[in-house]
């Protein structure tokens, strides 16, 4: 409804206009009525209003007055002014303040509607204009995000190599590009629905990643961009070329990038990071190392994977740092620390023999931590007693070292400490299968789903999944729909129960999916089971 406002000094003015004039018939409603132009100001600091009748002659502020203000504070409010003849000539000035119309006191009763009428015909045609600005903004805003999306794409796949051209054509789209990594992202486990959707509602998903992630690096000056369907990257740019200083940040976000895909947004992700390079026209073997880097999850259960720079003796006797990181991570996680060292000493003695460069050295490293961490973090565990050190000051650490000893000492601690609160909780893993069970007997008669049994044990529902289907052999929505079916038999069996009763009776609201369910375990309809009996 249009709110309206009515103003005039003489309160039988203000009262007839309330009482004979069928406001609700025009779509109106009278939010405020004032006897100065004063009150009427103060009242739209706080509020607002889309029409103003205002009488021309009031002491204090007149309409002239509060019209011009309306004008220079509020132009979106339309304001009719009311007046006699005698008054015609001065309320003229009134003109210039974009009034809409003036209304003769001798029987405004009948000649505010038509004004009312006409005000609500210019709000409306204003509102069409700003609606049809507002789709050529983002018209222009889409078309320019296209044109730099295209750009970064046509330097990546070696379509545009000139570095002159390539400098110029980025100060001309103000792309600022220096002292960068590139952070490839590959979307993987999206959910069903989205598989069976619609073009359109597949590019709003991936866009809404797209926005996810320029929402994790807000901090840093970086440019998100999609490559395909499937596959996005982040720019991330700094200040100078200290690759390990900003390798910990990057691993820090990246590390809450997956939690929070996998917690909230129902998919995961694999992520490759590239060596830091310095211009913009770097970003074609930019991309290229991250692309190699995120390959490496292919073999090794890291979602998070760095590109190692090589020499000539690394390439004779290449290390694969995935595959023991991976492998350190699998034993922390069995409880075998012991394992862990081994293959951490393995890996530092790989190191010395092919003098592997110091950056790679300390990279690999802050993986290896980062892996601890996430492990932590799934587990709830980072808060524990005995939890390892903040995670930015091990970075920190490593960072700062100034020998390799230096760093497979901080590594070691790290793996000790996660080892120890690990296998301190492993009894807790086993206590999450009993309280997983136990909940599902006591609420399979309710809605329950993954998220609300994780909420209620208080863990990661990624995590959670995946420790009962390890535990178990079985998924917890089939154990879920497996006790529903048991007590469903028991029913069909001992109560005279409708199918559609004992749907609901264990937490099935659509009697269809509840025979769908029953068959799929059964292996015969409800209706059968019962006539089998």
């Amino acid at each position: 409804m249009y709110k309206v406002i009515i103003v005039d000094d003489e309160p039988v003015i203000r009262k007839g206009m309330l009482s004979f004039i069928n406001w609700e018939a025009m779509n109106c409603i009278v939010v405020f009525e004032a006897g100065n132009g004063a009150d009427t100001i103060e009242y739209l600091r706080k509020s607002s209003a889309d029409i103003i009748i205002t009488d021309i002659r009031m002491p204090g502020i007149d309409g002239i007055v509060l019209s011009r203000y309306i004008h220079e504070n509020y132009p979106e409010i339309k304001i009719i002014i009311l007046t006699a003849y005698a008054d015609f000539s001065y309320a003229q000035q009134a003109i210039r303040y974009n009034v809409i119309d003036f209304v003769v006191k001798t029987n405004p009763f009948e000649t505010i509607p038509e004004a009312i009428r006409k005000a609500q015909q210019v709000i409306e045609n204003e509102k069409c204009k700003e609606k049809e600005l507002k789709l050529l903004e983002d018209k222009i805003n889409c078309s320019f995000t296209e044109i730099c999306d295209n750009f970064i794409k046509d330097i990546i796949n070696g379509i545009i190599i000139n570095h002159d051209l390539i400098s110029d054509k980025a100060e001309e789209l103000n792309i600022n590009i220096n002292n960068f990594f590139l952070v490839v992202y590959e979307i993987n486990n999206a959910s069903e629905d989205n598989i069976n959707a619609t073009l359109e509602e597949q590019n709003k998903f991936v866009f809404s990643i797209k926005n996810f992630l320029s929402m994790a690096f807000k901090d840093y000056h970086h440019y998100t961009a999609v490559m395909n369907k499937n596959l996005l990257i982040t720019i991330v740019s700094f200040n100078n070329n200290a690759s390990s200083k900003y390798m910990q940040s990057l691993l820090i976000t990246c590390n809450e990038i997956l939690s929070t895909a996998e917690g909230f947004m129902k998919f995961t992700l694999n992520i490759g990071i590239s060596n830091i390079h310095k211009y913009i026209y770097e970003l074609s073997p930019a991309y290229l190392e991250a692309t190699e880097a995120l390959s490496e999850s292919f073999y090794t259960d890291n979602h998070v994977s760095v590109y190692m720079q090589k020499n000539s003796i690394h390439i004779r006797n290449k290390i694969n740092i995935h595959k023991y990181a991976d492998n350190i991570i699998n034993s922390i996680q069995n409880g075998n620390h012991d394992d862990a060292f081994h293959l951490l000493h393995e890996l530092f003695r790989e190191y010395r023999k092919n003098k592997e460069p110091i950056e790679n050295v300390k990279v690999s490293s802050m993986l290896i931590c980062s892996q601890c961490f996430r492990i932590l973090a799934n587990y709830n565990l980072n808060n524990k007693e005995g939890s390892v050190a903040d995670e930015t000051n091990i970075y920190r650490q490593i960072q700062s070292s100034k020998s390799i000893n230096g760093v497979s000492k901080i590594i070691c601690n790290v793996i000790r400490s996660s080892s120890f609160i690990i296998a301190s909780n492993q009894k807790q893993y086993n206590y999450l299968v009993i309280q997983v069970n136990e909940y599902i007997n006591k609420n399979y008669n309710i809605n329950i789903s993954l998220q609300s049994i994780a909420d209620y044990v208080h863990v990661n529902s990624s995590y959670l999944s995946r420790l009962y289907k390890k535990k178990t052999g079985e998924s917890i929505v089939d154990a879920i729909n497996k006790h529903r079916i048991e007590i469903s038999k028991k029913l069909l069996k001992n109560t005279t129960n409708k199918i559609f009763e004992i749907a609901l009776s264990v937490g099935i609201e659509d009697p269809a999916y509840f025979t769908h369910v029953f068959t799929k375990y059964v292996g015969m309809s409800p209706k059968e089971y019962k006539a089998g009996l």
